[in-house]
């Protein structure tokens, strides 16, 4: 038990059992010029809110910001409907600067 909690807090993945699904791409939706891969992790029988943010740039090589909230949901697709909330509201938020500072917090 204390394995998987500080693995958890490393990052070293979430804190999964084999009976739990792997992380797999739910959705993928198109926001003001951002793709947003909607991956909700599986996490003591619930799904915490979790995706990647990726746009297009010019020099052929895609901007990406992956996220990973403390928000748990009891089911998927309630988990999907916020992780596609919060990457949009976060979008809103940043506008042009959402991909500038490679070190901030994920």
């Amino acid at each position: 038990m204390l394995k998987r909690l500080f693995d958890a807090l490393k990052g070293a993945g979430s804190a999964t059992t084999a009976d739990e699904p792997r992380r797999e791409v739910a959705d993928t939706v198109e926001y003001k010029g951002c793709e947003i891969v909607i991956t909700p992790a599986p996490a003591g029988g619930q799904y915490r809110v979790s995706g990647l943010i990726r746009r297009d740039c010019d020099n052929d090589e895609p901007l990406e910001l992956r996220f990973e909230r403390s928000d748990v949901l009891p089911d998927r697709d309630s988990c999907i409907d916020m992780t596609r909330t919060k990457a949009e509201r976060y979008i809103d938020e940043q506008g042009d600067r959402l991909f500038e500072d490679t070190h901030r917090p994920v």
